[in-house]
C-alpha cells in the first residue's frame, strides 16, 4: 500500500492532487489543511493545521508521523503544497507579522514536516518528498518579495536535502518542482492587485487574456505520473521541461 500526504489539501492544486490521488484503492491520503476539505472529497485520514503557526506545524508533523506508523507502507511520498502569496507589496509597505506568517508557512513548515517524513520513514522502500515552489522562486517579481524569498528558500532547501540524501545513501528522493502557471486562487489575488502593491500585476493579467494558465486537475494529474514514474529529479525542476 502506498501513503501520500499532501498540504493545502482544501483548495487549488492541492485539492486536485488529494482527488486525483483518492481514486485509486491502492493508495492512502493524508490530506493536511487550515480550512478542511469540501464534504465530498473522501480520503483516508485528515488532518487540520494552520501551518503558518509552531501550534498547526506540530498538529502536521504528529499527523504524518502516525500516518506512517499506521501500516507497512511501501512507498512513502509528502507532497508540501500549501503556501500563501500574502502579503503583496513593496517591502517597506508591508506588515511584518504577515511576512512572517508567510515565512512560516512557505518554508518554515516544509522543513518541519519533511524533517518529521525523513525521521519516521526510514523503512519505507520508496520516499519521495515534492515541494512545490514557482518560477516566482527563480527570478524576481516587483511586489512579491516574501512569496519569491520563500519559494527560492524551499529551492535551496531541496538542494541541500537532496545532497544529504546523495552522500548518506538513503533510499529518498527531494525535488522541488515549479508547476507552470496555474488558475488557481493565487492567480486571481494576483492578477486583481493593485498596481501600487504588485508592480508586476500586468503580467499575471496577461497570463489569463492569453490562455497559458493550466487547470489543477492537469498539473495534478501530471505531478502524479512523473512521481509514480520515477521521472522527478533530485533537487530542482520545472514541470514544463519534464517529459
Amino acid at each position: 500500500m502506498d501513503l501520500y500526504m499532501v498540504t493545502g489539501a482544501s483548495r487549488g492544486l492541492g485539492l486536485a492532487l488529494v482527488r486525483e490521488l483518492g481514486g485509486e484503492s491502492a493508495f492512502r491520503v493524508l490530506a493536511l489543511s487550515r480550512r478542511g476539505l469540501p464534504a465530498e472529497t473522501l480520503v483516508w485520514r485528515e488532518a487540520r493545521a494552520d501551518l503558518g503557526t509552531d501550534d498547526g506545524q506540530r498538529i502536521a508533523a504528529d499527523a504524518i508521523v502516525a500516518a506512517l506508523g499506521a501500516e507497512r507502507w511501501s512507498r512513502a511520498v509528502l507532497i508540501n503544497n500549501a503556501a500563501t502569496l500574502e502579503p503583496l507589496g513593496v517591502l517597506g509597505r508591508v506588515e511584518m507579522r504577515a511576512v512572517q506568517q508567510a515565512v512560516a508557512a512557505n518554508l518554515t513548515a516544509p522543513m518541519v514536516l519533511t524533517n518529521a517524513f525523513l525521521t519516521h520513514s526510514a523503512d519505507v522502500p520508496i520516499r519521495t518528498v515534492v515541494n512545490i515552489s514557482s518560477g516566482s522562486g527563480r527570478r524576481p517579481i516587483s511586489g512579491s518579495g516574501t512569496y519569491c524569498a520563500t519559494k527560492a528558500g524551499l529551492d535551496m532547501i531541496s538542494r541541500v536535502l537532496a545532497l544529504e540524501a546523495e552522500a548518506a545513501g538513503a533510499n529518498v528522493r527531494i525535488t522541488s518542482l515549479a508547476p507552470g502557471i496555474i488558475d488557481t486562487d493565487m492567480q486571481v489575488a494576483a492578477r486583481t492587485a493593485s498596481e501600487t502593491d504588485l508592480p508586476s500585476v500586468g503580467m499575471f493579467r496577461n497570463f489569463k487574456a492569453e490562455n497559458l494558465l493550466k487547470t489543477p486537475a492537469e498539473v495534478a494529474a501530471r505531478i502524479i505520473e512523473l512521481e509514480r514514474s520515477g521521472k522527478l529529479p533530485a533537487g530542482i525542476a520545472d514541470i514544463r521541461e519534464l517529459s
